[in-house]
């Protein structure tokens, strides 16, 4: 297998920020409301993270260690703020604006495609997560519909069970190593 495809697999799944971050799963179990209406937005959110990664980590890459925070969190808010002005993250979650909860990850893809360091290889980390985001996001979505479409106790209706299914999501994939 080629670096190139071992990168875009790996960034895909194991590497994905959304399956193995809290703070990127908070972000996908909070928004998407339904299978139905998380196209749209994730293709959004897909094409930000896209564009951050690549940005962020081919800037960093080309300046001086000492800045690449700075990079970080400049290329990061602008990304917040492309979805922004798209429409997106405009609501607020348990008192906290939905835009804070998306600079995390923001921050955490750039960084995480950065440590490749050839550009055919930060191509295929950033195109793999942006496609796992917006698979996640999707996927997220049909949970959370269906859950609340089941004939159960409101208990099983709640983040809890989204965040539940979430972490097997996580346990499933970190079996997938491409090496």
């Amino acid at each position: 297998m080629s670096d190139i495809v071992r990168a875009f697999l790996d960034s895909m799944l194991i590497e994905n920020p959304v399956v193995m971050s809290f703070i990127a799963a908070l972000l996908v179990a909070v928004l998407p409301r339904s299978a139905r209406s998380s196209f749209g937005p994730a293709l959004r959110f897909s094409l930000v993270f896209f564009g951050a990664a690549l940005i962020g980590a081919t800037v960093v890459t080309n300046v001086p260690a000492p800045f690449a925070p700075a990079v970080y969190l400049i290329v990061g808010l602008a990304a917040v703020g492309a979805l922004y002005a798209a429409g997106e993250l405009r609501e607020q979650w348990m008192g906290m604006p939905q835009a804070v909860i998306a600079l995390a990850p923001m921050i955490g893809v750039q960084m995480l495609v950065a440590e490749s360091g050839e550009l055919s290889i930060m191509l295929a980390a950033s195109a793999g997560n942006s496609l796992g985001l917006a698979v996640m996001f999707i996927v997220i979505g049909s949970i959370r519909e269906s859950s609340r479409m089941s004939e159960t106790t409101d208990t099983f209706k709640t983040y809890p069970v989204v965040l539940f299914s979430m972490a097997v999501f996580a346990v499933i994939l970190s079996g997938f190593l491409f090496w």
